[in-house]
């Protein structure tokens, strides 16, 4: 078991000045955190940063 994260951003580099973001660590297996955060219509991205993973693509419409 290891930590894992987030960062909820912006899909492009105009999106990530314009849209709002979020990210959060330190979660282990089985644990829960809320973030609360509006998310403005536009294209996102998420992914863990503790962990290669890719990025997950959101749309907010």
């Amino acid at each position: 078991p290891y930590e894992l994260g987030f960062w909820l951003r912006g899909a492009s580099a105009a999106g990530r000045v314009t849209l709002p973001s979020v990210s959060g660590g330190g979660i282990m297996p089985g644990g829960t955190r809320d973030y609360e955060i509006e998310l403005k219509p536009g294209e996102y991205v998420y992914s863990c940063p503790l962990n290669n993973t890719p990025d997950y693509k959101l749309v907010v419409r």
